[in-house]
């Protein structure tokens, strides 16, 4: 099979998120495939070629209306993009899910890399995503030694594990700031959410774990980005992990946002997320003003007021 342009593009993007289903791929590389009948048979051909894997949900995903299927690298695929781009860190991509009867959060957490990389698009230079790491992913995967190579989890002992659904790196006003990402789905109840996870972090922040994770960071702390369906949702567990979590440092890492208020025009500035600590909304990233006092377009913040 001789790949296309678009055939490229694809298989870019499946390594860029991971998994995605049809629709994601269809609005990220045929805009204009209002049928969707071009994306589905560039997949089909990819797939029976060996570039990508398809597989089939077992639930539905509500915002498609059906099972619709995932698609992700194949060996194949991840070698060509190896040879084409001249980067032997795609050979590092992974080819397997870790949890397979899970790829409806995967393709959730595909959804809010997807609205970041839209929202630093309309950012102007503001702000920039270093790094996204995946949970099955490396953190280091230009490590030559690949028994050293990392992946975002961590265990402290046989019972504490901090396994973030993803993190990046954001860059702005020269600053680099690490984010975890928690994506919920509202699969299980508020207060076991909290029980579960926050230990995890608590043991990560101590050691300050994010710099072995991200060792271009610049600063001492990291935030916990707890991305859910509702407003609604995102209170419960903002009323959760305050019960669970003490100690200050520790509360004023978590920021807690919903899809129902969230989009690309007010993901990075609109004090839209809750935090545990305070009662206030806060932005992602602060603006802050020009030496003049004029505010600006340019001109940003990363702290943990």
């Amino acid at each position: 099979m001789v790949l296309q342009e678009r055939d490229i593009e694809v298989l870019a993007a499946v390594a860029h998120y991971f998994i995605l289903n049809s629709r994601q791929i269809r609005e990220i590389c045929f805009p204009d495939d209002s049928s969707g009948r071009i994306t589905r048979r560039r997949l089909s051909k990819l797939m029976h070629a060996g570039y990508v894997r398809k597989r089939n949900m077992q639930v539905v995903n509500p915002a498609d209306g059906s099972a619709t299927p995932v698609y992700h690298l194949a060996k194949h695929g991840r070698e060509f993009l190896a040879g084409h781009f001249d980067d032997d860190t795609f050979l590092a991509k992974p080819l397997e899910p870790s949890q397979p009867q899970h790829l409806y959060h995967y393709v959730a957490v595909a959804e809010t890399h997807r609205l970041f990389d839209r929202a630093i698009a309309n950012a102007s230079g503001v702000a920039k995503v270093v790094r996204w790491v995946n949970e099955d992913e490396f953190v280091n995967p230009d490590e030559p030694d690949t028994s050293k190579r990392r992946l975002l989890r961590t265990s402290f002992d046989s019972r504490i594990v901090c396994l973030p659904d993803a993190a990046f790196v954001i860059r702005s006003q020269d600053h680099n700031a690490v984010f975890y990402l928690e994506q919920d789905r509202d699969t299980f109840f508020h207060d076991r959410v909290a029980a579960r996870k926050s230990p995890g972090y608590q043991k990560l922040l101590a050691g300050a774990g994010h710099k072995q994770h991200f060792p271009e960071t610049t600063l001492p702390f990291f935030f916990v980005l707890v991305m859910t369906p509702t407003a609604k949702r995102a209170n419960q567990l903002r009323a959760a992990f305050a019960k669970r979590n003490k100690d200050e440092e520790v509360l004023k890492t978590y920021r807690f946002g919903s899809f129902e208020e969230l989009n690309e025009h007010n993901l990075l500035f609109e004090p839209l997320l809750s935090c545990c600590h305070h009662d206030d909304r806060v932005p992602l990233i602060k603006r802050v003003a020009s030496p003049d006092h004029t505010p600006v377009e340019c001109s940003s913040q990363l702290s943990q007021g």
